[in-house]
Order: structure tokens, then sequence, then C-alpha cells
């Protein structure tokens, strides 16, 4: 049996040593309060590409804070940090990367995050199992579907299941090359009274669904270069309007929707 490189758990033995040292300030009194310091990205493909993790942060003291550094024991690491300084109550985000390629093994690594007028630092973690000479496994597809009333068009980004859909999202962007997402809206072929037709309400419908789901994940400070939609899929579809919409409305509102697909 081969034997696991030495050097990645050397480099991995002497990371965990070095922020061991400063760990009590960093529980007590540093002044950017992480909501979480550790990630775990799961299993990766050695040909996966970058993955990443957004380390949300408060700054929690009564100064402006400036952070000096977010440094990596290891080139395969990387720490990106905001350069200009975080006011009291101020928020922001570390984003640590990691590349696989070439470490197919299990990983531990991260950044040591520095600020000005203090000698210690905050430890940021991120871990993982990279499977040699292959692609990240793909998710299974996820589905969200709204359903609408007559001449309703827009998708409200801050109803609670159509943002924790998309709040998904983000771990799946941070660990894979892509996301595709296919939006598909319909109406039926009841007149529409607002928009000049049912194909320009339907059409209305998708691109409300896309800048809902890009104002959502871009509050998480997702990478939207990430994200490809794919064409819409617009519909007029249903029974034909026979002037009965007051009375047998049930029969055209099932055509009323917008289906979001991602894969």
């Amino acid at each position: 049996m081969k034997a696991k490189p030495w050097i990645p758990k050397i480099s991995g033995l002497f990371f965990s040593l070095l922020f061991s040292f400063c760990a009590h300030s960093q529980i007590d009194n540093f002044p950017l309060q992480f909501i979480k310091s550790e990630s775990d990205l799961g299993t990766l493909g050695e040909l996966g590409g970058i993955v990443y993790h957004q380390f949300e942060f408060e700054n929690i003291s009564n100064d402006t804070v400036y952070i000096l550094d977010a440094k990596a024991e290891c080139h395969c690491t990387a720490g990106e940090f905001p350069k200009t300084g975080i006011p009291p109550k101020g928020k922001g985000s570390v984003k640590v990367s990691y590349d696989p390629k070439g470490r197919p093994w299990e990983f531990e690594s991260g950044v040591l995050v520095k600020v000005k007028d203090r000698q210690d630092g905050m430890q940021l973690k991120i871990k993982g199992n990279t499977v040699g000479g292959a692609e990240t496994i793909r998710f299974s597809p996820a589905e969200y579907i709204q359903k609408f009333q007559y001449n309703e068009k827009s998708i409200e980004g801050e109803e609670a299941d159509f943002k924790k859909f998309v709040q998904s999202l983000v771990p799946l962007l941070e660990k894979h090359k892509d996301i595709k997402i296919q939006i598909e809206s319909s109406a039926s072929n009841v007149p529409t009274k607002t928009f000049s037709n049912n194909i320009e309400l339907t059409r209305q419908r998708a691109k409300e669904a896309r800048e809902k789901m890009l104002d959502i994940l871009s509050t998480w400070k997702s990478d939207l270069s990430r994200v490809i939609f794919l064409e819409d899929q617009t519909l007029v579809q249903g029974p034909a309007y026979t002037s009965d919409y007051n009375k047998q409305s049930a029969k055209y509102l099932p055509f009323q929707y917008v289906k979001i697909r991602v894969f």
C-alpha cells in the first residue's frame, strides 16, 4: 500500500501547533467575532477545481479594526479579507480557498487572521477529503416551485421557503466549479390585463425569479461567476380560455407557476 505523502501531514501538524498557541485570546477578546471558525467541505475531487468558504464576522469591539493578513502555512490555501477598516458592529467576511489539485488525501488547512495592534490571531480552518484523479461528485438536483394567482409575477425574496432554498445553494457554490440553474415559468391561457400578452407575463416571472436568486446569493457573498443560468423555458399552456375564469379559476391556476431546478 502506498503511504500518504508526509509533507502535508507535517504542515498540518505545524499549522495546528501554531494556532493553538493563541487559542485563549481568540475565545476571550478577539475583536472580530466569527459565526464559525471551521468548515467541513466534505469529499472533493482532485480535478474539481478550487473550493472556498466565506467566514462571516462582526466587529464586537469599540474601535475600528484593520485586518493586516489572513496567512496560510501552505500555498494550497489562500485568504482574502477586507482591505478597509471595519467599524464597531460592522460586518464582513474572510474567504478561505483551497486547491485540491495534486493533493489526493484527507486535508486540514486554513489561515491565521491578524489584525492591527494585536500579537495574537484568529484561526479559521477548512477540512475535507480529496479523491485522486476525479471530479467532485455532482449533487442531486434541487427544485423549487412557486405558484401564482392571476397576473402575479414576483417571487418574494423574503418569503421563508424561497429564501431557504436559495441559501441552500451557498455551500454548493463553495464546493463546485459551477451550479446550473434552469427556470421554467408558465402562464395559463387566461388573457392578462397587466402585460402586453401572456408570453410577456411568463418572461417577467422568470426574470423576477433570477434577479431574486442573485440578490440573495449576493448577500452571502457567493461567487456569482459560478452560477450558470440556462435559457429560460417560458410557457403559455393549459386549457383554452372560455371566458369562465371567475367560476372555473381552479382549472387555470395549475399553469401559473415558476419552477427552478438546480443541478
